[in-house]
């Protein structure tokens, strides 16, 4: 006996074929790149590279040794310029390689942190500059960047002394383009974690998240985490000095897809609705 299907069977399997037919057709279609976060490998450090149409920022330089990864980049893509260095703070490794880029490369405009250090690499960072006859913008109040179509915030510390000093110091960028948003918090131990909790002006939630402090566990991380509740982050650390596993841990109970530095530079691109990561 010949089987029949309803009409309103048929129609539905009509329609769910086709869904997975356009999701399938949709999937293959690649991800139009209107934005592009480099996180480079450079060990336990920082040095992230946000690229779109016609403006390029670099935020921090990693090690002196390892200035060479983002000048070889950048010979790459035949860029001998930056438009905006935003040094977060001044440890080595965040600082260390901003003597060399400086040399290299044409830079239009360099924002960091109102404070002093004493360390080699920042002084070799202050040597660049008077040779450059450059002068760095000090970041004392939240300071809005706009380009292509990506606005970006930049937090400063809203104490004069820390426990921690220079971490705490961090300047923390929060970009936004178009439905997302993506967060650099720099090295941020305890209290300025607790400040930007705090901090009324503040949307934690985002959905991209650099690590603060390379991985490492405070006593308000999973506070902050859950708060910024990402739908990916990157972690900034090495195999000889991976991230805590209490932070990992964390971060994939929140639902969140975790990269790490430790097996290479991690590509993230967007065009302001989807972003893909590798």
């Amino acid at each position: 006996m010949r089987k029949t299907v309803k009409f309103g069977t048929w129609a539905a399997l009509c329609l769910i074929a086709a869904v997975l037919f356009y999701g399938c057709q949709k999937k293959q279609q690649p991800l139009k790149e209107e934005l592009k976060i480099t996180f480079f490998d450079v060990g336990k450090g920082d040095a992230i590279l946000i690229e779109t149409k016609d403006t390029r920022m670099l935020i921090d330089t990693g090690y002196d040794e390892t200035a060479s990864v983002i000048l070889d980049y950048l010979d790459r893509q035949g860029s001998g310029q930056l438009d905006y260095l935003v040094l977060t703070h001044f440890d080595k490794d965040h600082v260390g390689g901003a003597d060399k880029v400086l040399e290299a490369v044409d830079t239009a405009c360099i924002l960091q942190p109102d404070y002093e250090s004493d360390g080699g690499q920042y002084l070799e960072y202050q040597e660049s500059l008077e040779e450059a006859g450059q002068k760095p913008e000090l970041v004392t109040e939240t300071r809005k960047i706009s380009f292509d179509g990506v606005e970006c915030l930049i937090y400063p510390p809203q104490q004069q002394e820390y426990k921690e000093e220079d971490n705490d110091f961090s300047l923390v960028i929060s970009m936004t383009y178009g439905e997302q948003r993506f967060l650099f918090a720099g090295d941020c131990e305890k209290e300025r974690l607790k400040e930007l909790l705090e901090q009324t002006e503040f949307e934690l939630q985002h959905d991209l998240l650099k690590v603060p402090h390379h991985g490492r566990k405070e006593k308000n991380s999973e506070e902050f985490l859950e708060a910024v509740s990402p739908a990916a982050a990157v972690i900034t650390c090495s195999q000889e000095e991976p991230a805590d596993e209490k932070i990992r841990r964390i971060l994939r109970q929140t639902g969140t897809q975790v990269y790490t530095t430790a097996e290479g530079t991690v590509t993230c691109i967007s065009d302001g609705e989807q972003m893909e990561i590798w």
